[in-house]
C-alpha cells in the first residue's frame, strides 16, 4: 500500500497507558489505515514487574489490558491492516532480559524494539539528567550496543536520542554513531529515523535540520557504514499519523541514501 511516507508499515506506535500519550487504541488503527498504512504495530513503553514510572510507562496491572485490547483490533481489523502487539524496552544491565525473552518465547508479544532513554540504579534516570554529558553518552552506548547484541530486539528506536544532551556532533558522537552503525550492520538489526521530535519539539515550529534527533551528521555515519534503517512515525496521538512531516523525511533518506529495510518481513504473519 502506498502512502505519503513511501513505507507502508509502522513498528513504533503507543498508546495512553505509557502516561505520556493520549487517544484510543483503535483511533490509532482507524488514523494509520487512513494514512496509508497496512502494518501497524504497538509498541508501547514496557510495562516491567514491581517497578513502577509514572508519566513513562504503564504499571505491570495493565499488561493483560493492553493485550486483550490489541488482540480485539487484530480481529476486528484483520483482512484490513495487519496489527502487532510489542513493547519499546531498554536494556537495564539484563535485569529483564529473563522477562523479555519470556515475553518473546511465549508469543505474548509479535517483537520488541530498543529504545534507551534511562537507565537503572535504585531507580530510574534518565542519561541525560546526568551533569557531566560525555559520560552519559558513554553509559548510552555501552548500554545500548549490549542489549542489540542480546538479539532480542527488532530494531532500534531513535539511535541518535543522546543527541539530546550531547549538543554537539564531536568526536565522542562520531564515534558512537560509528560503534553503533557497525554493530547493527554486523547483526541486521536496523536503525530508526524517529519522526517524534519533529512533531512536538518547540511545538513543532523549529527548523527540522536543527532537531536533536534525527541528527543529520549522525545518520551521514549510518549511510556510510551502510547499516538498514527504518522511518518510525512514533505514534504519541492518533492525529500523528497525519501531521507528521511525511515529505520531509522521504527526502532525508533518499538525500542520505539510506539503506531502507521492511523489518515486518521478520515476523509471522
Amino acid at each position: 500500500m502506498a502512502n505519503k511516507l513511501g513505507q507502508h508499515f509502522n513498528l513504533h506506535s503507543h498508546t495512553a497507558r505509557c502516561g505520556h500519550a493520549s487517544g484510543a487504541d483503535e483511533d490509532y488503527v482507524r488514523e494509520a489505515l487512513l494514512a496509508g498504512f497496512d502494518v501497524l504495530g504497538f509498541s508501547d513503553h514496557i510495562f516491567l514487574p514491581r517497578l513502577s514510572q509514572p508519566g513513562m510507562r504503564g504499571d505491570y496491572d495493565e499488561l493483560e489490558d493492553y493485550l486483550h485490547s490489541i488482540e480485539t483490533l487484530q480481529k476486528k481489523y484483520e483482512g484490513k491492516i495487519k496489527i502487532y502487539k510489542a513493547f519499546e524496552a531498554e536494556w537495564l544491565d539484563r535485569r529483564f532480559e529473563p522477562y523479555y525473552r519470556e515475553l518473546l518465547e511465549t508469543g505474548t508479544v509479535d517483537y520488541l524494539l530498543i529504545g534507551q532513554h534511562c537507565y537503572f540504579d535504585h531507580g530510574f534516570h534518565w542519561y541525560g539528567s546526568s551533569p557531566y554529558p560525555t559520560e552519559a553518552t558513554k553509559a548510552y552506548l555501552e548500554d545500548l550496543l549490549e542489549g542489540m547484541r542480546s538479539g532480542l530486539f527488532l530494531y532500534v528506536a531513535h539511535p541518535d536520542l543522546f543527541m539530546q544532551w550531547h549538543k554537539v556532533f564531536d568526536a565522542q558522537a562520531y564515534q558512537v554513531a560509528e560503534a553503533i552503525a557497525k554493530l547493527s550492520k554486523e547483526m541486521d538489526i536496523p536503525l530508526e529515523v524517529n519522526m517524534g521530535p519533529s512533531r512536538w519539539w518547540h511545538g513543532g515550529n523549529i527548523d527540522k535540520r536543527l532537531l536533536p534527533y534525527p541528527n543529520h551528521q549522525f545518520w551521514e555515519v549510518v549511510a556510510r557504514i551502510g547499516a538498514p534503517c527504518v522511518i518510525g512515525v512514533d505514534a504519541h496521538d492518533p492525529r500523528d499519523y497525519h501531521t507528521s512531516d511525511y515529505e520531509f523525511f522521504r527526502t532525508f533518506v533518499k538525500e542520505l541514501g539510506l539503506k531502507m529495510v521492511d523489518p515486518s518481513l521478520k515476523l509471522k504473519k
